[in-house]
C-alpha cells in the first residue's frame, strides 16, 4: 500500500543566507510569493519572485527570484500558483545564476534580493500551501 503521508522536509534556510557554496541535496527553502512572470511557451519558461513570510526578513536580502525551464515551466504554471501562496521548496538539482549588476538590470524588483537567482530545469520538488487555506 502507498503512503499517504506528506514527504519529510528539512528545516526551510532563510532566503538571505542563499548561496552557491551551501549543500543543497537536503536543503529547502519556505517564502511567499509575490510576482509572477507569465508562462511563455516560446520560451518554456516562468519564473515567480519568493519572499521570507516573515516581513521583517524581507529588506536584507530577503527575496529570491525563481526561473523555472522546459518541463518543471510547464507544471509549476499548471499547478495555478497565486501571489500570496506559500511555496516549499527543495534546493536539489537547482543551478546558481548570478544577477546581473544594478546598471545592467533593466526590470528591478523592489526590495533587496540575494545576488543569486535560482534556476531549475526538468527536475523541481515544491509543496503550495494556497491562499486562505490552512
Amino acid at each position: 500500500m502507498a503512503s499517504t503521508s506528506a514527504p519529510s522536509w528539512p528545516d526551510p534556510t532563510p532566503i538571505a543566507q542563499l548561496e552557491p557554496s551551501i549543500e543543497t541535496t537536503d536543503t529547502s527553502i519556505s517564502g511567499i510569493v509575490t510576482l509572477i512572470w507569465p508562462y511563455s511557451a516560446s520560451q518554456s519558461s516562468y519564473s515567480l519572485l519568493l519572499v521570507e513570510p516573515d516581513f521583517r526578513l524581507r529588506r536584507h536580502k530577503g527575496q529570491v527570484r525563481l526561473h523555472f525551464t522546459g518541463s518543471s515551466a510547464k507544471a509549476v504554471a499548471r499547478g495555478g500558483i497565486q501571489s500570496g501562496d506559500r511555496l516549499l521548496l527543495s534546493l536539489e538539482d537547482v543551478q546558481w545564476t548570478q544577477n546581473a549588476s544594478t546598471a545592467e538590470i533593466t526590470t528591478q524588483t523592489p526590495g533587496k534580493g540575494i545576488d543569486w537567482e535560482l534556476q531549475f530545469g526538468e527536475r523541481v520538488v515544491l509543496q503550495v500551501r494556497k491562499v486562505g487555506l490552512v
